[in-house]
């Protein structure tokens, strides 16, 4: 999942789509980090 830098709706792309808004036409998409934080134990 990405979200456009411009009109904010998410955007799902395939592999052969170029890489542009499908809405808007922008070409910034920001890809969608995920909500859950890493816990590393420190030596």
């Amino acid at each position: 999942m990405y979200t456009c830098g411009s009109c904010k709706k998410q955007v799902t792309l395939k592999p052969d789509d170029p890489i542009r808004c499908p809405f808007c036409g922008y070409k910034l998409l920001i890809k969608e980090r995920p909500k859950v934080s890493k816990r590393v134990k420190a030596r």
